[in-house]
């Protein structure tokens, strides 16, 4: 095996590689290194108040993968349960059955068919009630109107009016009187009230006495003989002696 030896001196003058064709030395001065001048750094803008904003970079949004997808809701069963209602509340038959037929085609779970059917039991009871509550109040309105109209004879008034009904009423329609009087709230209606009091105040004090017309004994003489009844005249002989 042949050594080869590397070296890194420059060629010697008697060598090929320094001399031209014709023999003349070739120019050994070395090459100027080429470098790139490195800019001089700004000094403008570099302040907070001077400086350029640099433009937003545009973030790149990641797909989601497969795996980070959220599993689809739990659709319709194949049948739904007996959905829970309020107490004293009842699903009408028809309305549920066509329920159920929307929420399968919606394709609701039970859990979210039942939040549908809370709704549904809630707004229908407040529907239902609505009408008695006005009544009721209208009730209450009307009773605190009696006491202000009235005052303190308002308990006088009901007992007096309650009598002459009563007094002016066969009993089995004078309870009929009195349940249509409840039924249809007019018993606490102040303007029939104050109507039924002036109407039944002849039966509470009894019917005033004209001179000579309804008693006509009141208009007698003191000293005028009394009359004998049928009875005392047909046996005068059971009636004791009116002279003694």
């Amino acid at each position: 095996m042949t050594d080869t030896t590397v070296t890194t001196d420059p060629p010697q003058g008697n060598q090929p590689a320094v001399r031209e064709a014709d023999g003349t030395l070739k120019d050994q001065t070395p090459s100027p290194e080429t470098t790139t001048p490195t800019p001089a750094p700004k000094t403008e803008g570099q302040s907070f108040l001077t400086q350029t904003p640099e433009a937003p970079k545009e973030e790149l949004k990641e797909e989601p993968k497969p795996e980070d997808k959220k599993p689809d809701a739990e659709g319709a069963p194949e049948k739904y349960a007996d959905f829970k209602v309020p107490d004293g509340f009842k699903f009408d038959e028809k309305a549920l059955t066509e329920a159920t037929v929307a929420f399968k085609e919606l394709g609701l779970s039970q859990e979210k068919a039942q939040k549908l059917v809370d709704t549904y039991a809630k707004n229908t009871q407040q529907a239902i009630e609505a009408p008695y509550k006005q009544w009721a109040d209208l009730q209450k309105e009307w009773l605190g109107d009696i006491h202000d109209r009235f005052g303190s004879k308002a308990e006088t008034v009901r007992t007096d009016i309650s009598k002459a009904i009563d007094s002016a009423l066969p009993p089995s329609l004078a309870r009929a009187f009195r349940g249509a009087l409840d039924l249809t709230g007019a018993g606490t209606n102040p303007d029939v009230v104050e109507a039924l009091s002036i109407m039944f105040k002849p039966f509470v004090e009894g019917p005033s006495i004209r001179p000579g017309g309804i008693s006509p004994e009141a208009n007698k003489a003191p000293n005028a003989p009394v009359q004998p009844s049928i009875a005392e005249a047909m046996y005068p002989h059971l009636v004791p002696n009116r002279g003694s």
